[in-house]
C-alpha cells in the first residue's frame, strides 16, 4: 500500500511540476488544457541555430483516474518561423509528414495509464538550419486525439537561440517561482521514471 501511495504522490508532484513550469505568465495561458479523463500540457521549446533542441518536443499526458485510450495520434503544425524543422523521432510511433512543416504521429497500441504523468508523447524533433535568425519565434500547434475523445489542441512556441541551450522545455517563469517548479517537477518526473515501467502500458 505504501508503493502504491508514493506512486501516486509522485504523479502528483509531477502534474504539479508542469502546471509551475508551463503556467506561469499570459503567455502560456493556452499552455495546459485541464480535461476528464485527459488533461494536457504543451511547452514551449528553444531551439539552437544549426542544431536541433536538446529534448523532443511533445505533449504531456495526465488522467484523472485509471484510463485506457486506443487510437491515440499527434498532430503537429509549425507556422511563423523560418530555417525550422519538425522530423518525426525513431520509436515516436508511427509518423507521416504531410509537408515540411506538418507532422502526424499515431500509436497502434492502447494507452493505459493510472494518474501519471506520460512525458513527450510521440515526440518530434525540432532543427533549426544555421540560415535560422536567432531570436525569431514560431508556434507549433499540437493537436492529441484519441477513439472517443474530443481532440484537444494547444500551442507550443519555438524560439530560435544562439549556442546550445541547456534546457529544452522553456517559457517565461521567473525568479522562486520557476525554481520551485523545477524542484517540484525534478522530484515528481523522477518517480515517474523509476514507476512508469509498472504504471504505465501499452497493450497490443
Amino acid at each position: 500500500m505504501w508503493h502504491l501511495d508514493a506512486r501516486r504522490l509522485t504523479g502528483v508532484l509531477a502534474v504539479a511540476g508542469v502546471l509551475l513550469v508551463t503556467g506561469v505568465g499570459p503567455a502560456r495561458a493556452d499552455g495546459i488544457h485541464r480535461g476528464d479523463p485527459v488533461s494536457v500540457a504543451f511547452p514551449d521549446i528553444e531551439v539552437p541555430v544549426g542544431g536541433a533542441a536538446v529534448d523532443p518536443l511533445g505533449p504531456s499526458l495526465w488522467s484523472t483516474g485509471p484510463t485506457k485510450l486506443t487510437g491515440a495520434s499527434v498532430t503537429y503544425d509549425l507556422s511563423g518561423v523560418a530555417g525550422v524543422r519538425l522530423t518525426p523521432v525513431d520509436g515516436g510511433g508511427e509518423c507521416v509528414r504531410p509537408s515540411p512543416a506538418r507532422v502526424v504521429c499515431s500509436d497502434p497500441r492502447t494507452l493505459s495509464f493510472e494518474g501519471e504523468t506520460i512525458e513527450q508523447y510521440l515526440p518530434v524533433e525540432v532543427r533549426a538550419a544555421r540560415t535560422a535568425r536567432t531570436g525569431d519565434t514560431g508556434t507549433v500547434t499540437i493537436t492529441f486525439s484519441a477513439d472517443g475523445l474530443a481532440p484537444i489542441t494547444g500551442r507550443s512556441r519555438v524560439r530560435v537561440v544562439e549556442g546550445r541551450t541547456d534546457l529544452a522545455a522553456t517559457g517565461p517563469v521567473a525568479g522562486l517561482i520557476g525554481g520551485l517548479g523545477g524542484l517540484v517537477l525534478g522530484a515528481g518526473v523522477a518517480g515517474v521514471l523509476a514507476t512508469r515501467r509498472r504504471r504505465t502500458r501499452f497493450l497490443a
